[in-house]
């Protein structure tokens, strides 16, 4: 076996996002199973509590350098604010509909994030990114079927988490322009905690010891999720690795066929297509301009 093929960014970049999307079915299978014994807000808590402690010593050692002091406290405020607002409303989903069409509507997270930066940051999208919105609606349309099914808490609160983890996306992307991934990673991970500490305390149910290994292994791998999915972005373009992104539909629809017999409609399938579709083709449009923008720039020298 040819070894030096894994040398290549590309190829570490999509073994990385196929891995992430793997943790994050796996815990979505946590999720499920921890359902039945305790509130949403509580499993959040034990999500935010484990990545807390897993990352404790790396957040003491790097606290100690003197480089996480910030001037954007309020931003990271309400970057934590809706993405535990998105954290509740996707355990909910997953706890209350099908895993496979909880992770076929989170593909609407980059598509709803180009509405917002558009609407926000005042940034530019051509006629064939609003398209590709275009598409990714329809997609969106079929999976829940609007008049011919009821749509349920369960589909609104995936929907909701949809509309704050692109929230999330654009509060990083502000934040990274002053800050460092460090400084992102530790105030996130520090106002989770609290945040996630006082609704779960309302419904608090003390964890029995036969379920302390799903708790663990919930925040654990929600963490490393978000660890290998950085790793995947740093290693290769996005446009390179966003399509295996799309693993985690097949992954978390095999892990829920096994463990609890449910399986998705065609027509999750093929809305899930037609998003996932729409949001690879506008990252990849993206990076084609950017790179383009890069060789204009190169060519021309400083102005």
């Amino acid at each position: 076996m040819d070894w030096e093929i894994f040398k290549r960014p590309a190829v570490r970049g999509a073994l990385w996002m196929c891995a992430a999307s793997v943790m994050i079915a796996i815990s979505a299978a946590c999720i499920r199973e921890l359902s039945g014994a305790y509130n949403t807000f509580q499993l959040v808590f034990f999500r935010s509590a484990v990545g807390l402690l897993l990352l404790a010593p790396w957040m003491y050692r790097t606290s100690r350098l003197g480089k996480l002091s910030t001037k954007r406290l309020p931003l990271y405020l309400l970057r934590t604010s809706l993405s535990y607002t998105g954290m509740v409303c996707v355990f909910y989903g997953l706890a209350n509909m099908p895993i496979g069409e909880v992770y076929a509507l989170l593909f609407l997270v980059p598509i709803i994030t180009i509405v917002l930066a558009v609407l926000l940051l005042k940034e530019k999208a051509g006629i064939e990114a609003w398209v590709a919105c275009g598409v990714a609606f329809i997609g969106a349309l079929i999976i829940l079927r609007p008049g011919i099914i009821a749509i349920t808490i369960a589909a609104i609160a995936v929907l909701v988490t949809a509309v704050t983890y692109a929230g999330t996306n654009i509060c990083i992307k502000s934040l990274s322009k002053t800050d460092s991934p460090a400084q992102i990673t530790f105030y996130g991970q520090l106002i989770a905690f609290p945040l996630a500490l006082g609704p779960a305390l309302i419904v608090w149910k003390t964890p029995v010891w036969s379920d302390l290994p799903l708790i663990f292994a919930l925040g654990t791998l929600q963490l490393l999720a978000g660890l290998f999915h950085a790793y995947s972005v740093r290693a290769a373009d996005a446009r390179v690795v966003q399509p295996f992104n799309f693993v985690r539909l097949p992954a978390s629809v095999l892990i829920a066929f096994i463990l609890f017999s449910e399986l998705p409609s065609p027509w999750t399938w093929l809305g899930a297509g037609m998003i996932f579709a729409s949001s690879y083709y506008v990252l990849f449009k993206e990076s084609t301009n950017k790179k383009a923008a890069n060789d204009e720039e190169g060519t021309l020298g400083p102005v």
